[in-house]
């Protein structure tokens, strides 16, 4: 299956803690810790799985986040309104805010979410479409009523936003998915809500010294975030993962379970893909306990795929098959896991319960 440049559209961050931790500048990139690799099919299946919401519900699901295990806040480029509110217990939508268009309050396609730190009741929607971040506020704990705040704008980025990180008073980290520089710290003018400052972060890549746009191409990362603060970036096309601090230095390096052999040749000082480039990690969610990223096996993609688990110390924890999803969340505790793909026509949600890694 071809992750194509919609998927950038459609798909779409955690510290590790503890007093014997290495500081960032301990730490040798280029020195990571061993998984022993994985072969042949995979084995454990999920299962107990139930369908929210009604057929109609739903367009063009673009992402969503889990609210307080309670509540899915999904991002539908295809509804009139493109904010989406589920009551998980109850399989039903319970809330629809955010009129299409690009003013103040609108969206053309919120596709990532990310919780504000300093405020429980607040998490901000990035609009691809728009390059734009906005906050959004279930008003006193009420799921049906939600109120929008101004807009922050991301013009201006030295990479293609992908997964903006709220750290701080107008401040963020910004993950570009394909880029030779994977994230960037950006500060806002407190009044303009627009960039001031751009402050890049070098982050090492397993493809650095390929010309473009392979370069570009096979860089390709996604992001897991940490709610009490920091990240994990892991490769598409390299069995690579990083797990970074909240200010975005490395914490740590370690390689997936899973051999990634990503297909890919020049011809001329052209760049092409071969037939065999469907393996490799196209997702990745985050809790307190640890983070699980979604795996794509080459044949097994379209019907079949895995999550492999990891806690923030960088052991890998299980790997799990599921069936094709284009996107997932997890809950707080890792016990069920909640995803969606555009395969299925209208598009629907589905929950399963997830294996104990005991």
């Amino acid at each position: 299956m071809r992750y194509s440049m919609i998927a950038v559209l459609v798909l779409a961050s955690g510290s590790c803690s503890g007093e014997d931790q290495p500081s960032a500048q301990e730490v040798d990139p280029n020195d990571s810790s061993s998984t022993p690799l994985l072969t042949g099919p995979v084995q454990r299946l999920i299962g107990g799985s139930r369908l929210l919401g009604d057929a109609d519900d739903f367009g063009l699901l673009l992402g969503f986040e889990v609210i307080n295990d309670e509540y899915l806040l999904v991002g539908d480029a295809a509804a009139d309104f493109h904010m989406v509110v589920v009551d998980i217990a109850a399989g039903e939508v319970v809330a629809r805010f955010g009129a299409t268009g690009e003013g103040p309050a609108e969206f053309l396609g919120p596709h990532r979410f990310h919780p504000d730190f300093a405020r429980t009741d607040t998490w901000w929607a990035y609009d691809f479409a728009a390059w734009t971040w906005t906050p959004v506020t279930m008003v006193g704990g009420d799921a049906s009523v939600w109120e929008i705040g101004d807009r922050y704008s991301l013009q201006g980025a030295p990479v293609t936003p992908e997964s903006p990180m709220w750290i701080g008073e107008n401040e963020a980290l910004v993950h570009g998915m394909f880029s030779g520089q994977s994230v960037i710290r950006a500060t806002f003018e407190p009044t303009t809500h627009r960039v001031s400052e751009w402050s890049p972060i070098e982050v090492a890549q397993p493809f650095k010294d390929l010309p473009e746009p392979g370069l570009t191409l096979l860089n390709r990362s996604f992001i897991a975030t940490r709610p009490s603060g920091g990240f994990a970036i892991a490769y598409q096309y390299d069995n690579w993962i990083e797990i970074r601090d909240p200010a975005g230095e490395l914490v740590k390096k370690i390689d997936g379970p899973r051999e990634i052999t990503p297909d890919y040749y020049f011809t001329d000082g052209r760049f092409f893909w071969g037939e065999d480039d469907q393996n490799g990690y196209v997702g990745a969610h985050g809790i307190e306990s640890g983070f699980y990223l979604l795996w794509c096996g080459e044949a097994e993609c379209r019907r079949t795929m895995a999550i492999h688990q990891f806690d923030w110390d960088g052991n890998f924890i299980q790997e799990f098959a599921i069936p094709s999803v284009t996107d997932f969340a997890i809950s707080s505790n890792g016990d069920r896991m909640w995803g969606f793909t555009h395969e299925i026509v209208p598009p629907r949600i589905t929950e399963w319960n997830l294996p104990d890694p005991n």
